[in-house]
């Protein structure tokens, strides 16, 4: 993948002739992995050797859409090609970096942990448990947007089918009903939450069966490939 900006002019951004922001790019890449909500993140040391982790993110190139931008910096910082995207909010404050007045310009991303793992390069990145990043150590507003990001989700899963970029193309309804209980740490009763997802008419059968475990089931798919409005919750 191109770089839009070399890392070796990078040093040249922070140039205090500057008038104006400097706008970057920060993507907040969630995926449901060993049952928990995860978000994927990049691990350096800082200049006392403490670890550092930050969200994938680089300076905004001009000239081309923020979409490209998006996808350099998503293939560059993890290796991963393709995630569900949405630009969700625009972080503006002149003292959330330390080095120059940068805005953040914040995408939520999410990706099948499946496919996430055939993917990635856990070289350039780590898998960080959503319940410990109070935990670690964070770059600048990066725990900021991270929570932020986080509750756009959990609001989205509440009125939209979004929670299709989180699981496999075809899934048991018990493993949907999972995903919508991990996102928003509730438990839902299995006949009611069945009922409500049926009568909205969001997803449909298969007709191809699960046999992976003990007890086959059916398997379903979302109707709509695009985010849709939905009165889910």
């Amino acid at each position: 993948m191109w770089h839009l900006i070399p890392e070796t002019k990078f040093k040249d951004i922070w140039n205090h002739d500057f008038t104006i922001p400097i706008p970057a790019l920060d993507i907040v890449i969630f995926t449901i992995y060993r049952w928990e909500v995860c978000v994927v993140l990049l691990k350096r040391d800082d200049w006392q050797c403490n670890t550092v982790y930050a969200l994938p993110w680089w300076i905004v190139t001009s000239w081309f859409s923020l979409e490209e931008n998006f996808d350099s910096i998503l293939e560059r910082k993890t290796w991963i090609t393709w995630v569900y995207k949405e630009q969700i909010y625009t972080f503006w404050d002149p003292k959330r970096d330390n080095r120059w007045h940068t805005l953040s310009i914040v995408y939520l991303a999410l990706i099948w942990v499946d496919r996430f793992l055939n993917q990635v390069d856990f070289t350039k990145v780590e898998i960080v448990k959503y319940s410990d990043i109070d935990n670690i150590k964070l770059w600048f507003d990066h725990l900021d947007i991270i929570k932020y990001t986080k509750q756009r989700l959990r609001w989205k899963m509440e009125y939209t089918n979004i929670a299709k970029d989180i699981l496999k193309e075809e899934f048991r309804i018990s493993q949907l009903q999972e995903v919508y209980e991990i996102v928003l740490w509730k438990k839902f009763d299995k006949r009611n939450f069945q009922k409500k997802i049926f009568k909205l008419n969001m997803i449909k059968e298969t007709w191809n069966i699960d046999k992976t475990t003990n007890r086959p089931a059916k398997l379903y798919s979302f109707v709509d490939k695009n985010v849709k409005i939905y009165e889910v919750l």
